[in-house]
């Protein structure tokens, strides 16, 4: 909102570039194609290979990779990733494993497990797509396409068909960096209320340790349990 009369930086650029509104295009639309490794051609080198498993769910980040060669590769290490790719776990989609790489995985492997977007930067910003794949209304479109009970899965077609406003690339630039920010006040705010839970459990595990002189009684003993919609019992 303007402040004092104001507009925004964001303001002044939708009003100059973009007044009537945006144009809304599938993910498809907005990405490149990939290419997959032929092994037999690789038969001397060793990749840092991603697995579902290397991308934590809360950080999004890559926990760890192992390496792989032409002997050791499982059959799904086909997917060759570029720094600025998007990785988005297609299988059991809404536990939420999306990753965006990295130079330290640029030219490495990932499973076939992802679907991999690599954006036409002409078109969308990289960290503009990635912001569209962690919305809400992005995982209300994957919980709707995917399919399968037990092992949940979505195609990388039905992810690619979500559709995803694409403003001209200053106001991506600026709405990216007002969500960054945010993202980061966000994960420092975490961090500080989980020291501040561990500071808590650490007090009040000490405060009741059996160590301290203290006497024990039943819950029952010292307050009156009261059930909604009945006498209270006393205990």
């Amino acid at each position: 909102l303007p402040i004092c009369g104001r507009m925004s930086k964001l303001e002044e650029l939708i009003q100059e570039l973009c007044p009537d509104g945006v144009e809304y295009i599938a993910i498809s639309k907005c990405v490149n194609k990939i290419g997959n490794i032929k092994w037999t051609n690789e038969k001397e080198c060793s990749y840092q290979y991603i697995d579902l498993t290397s991308v934590d769910r809360d950080t999004h980040a890559i926990l760890e990779t192992s390496h792989v060669d032409f002997e050791t590769a499982p059959s799904r290490a086909k997917q060759i990733v570029k720094e600025g790719d998007i990785l988005f776990g297609a299988t059991r989609p809404m536990l939420k494993r999306y990753f965006m790489v990295t130079e330290e995985y640029d030219n490495q492997i990932c499973s076939t497990g992802f679907c991999v977007l690599r954006a036409k930067t002409n078109i969308v910003l990289t960290k503009w797509l990635y912001h569209q794949i962690a919305s809400t209304s992005f995982f209300n479109h994957v919980e709707k396409f995917q399919k399968g009970a037990s092992y949940p899965a979505i195609s990388d077609a039905d992810v690619k068909a979500f559709i995803i406003p694409v403003p001209p690339l200053p106001v991506q630039e600026e709405i990216v960096r007002i969500l960054d920010n945010f993202t980061e006040l966000t994960a420092e705010l975490t961090a500080e209320l989980t020291a501040r839970k561990k500071q808590y459990e650490y007090y009040r595990d000490k405060v009741l340790s059996s160590s301290i002189d203290a006497q024990s009684v039943h819950l029952g003993d010292i307050c009156t349990v009261i059930t909604k919609g009945t006498t209270p019992k006393k205990y």
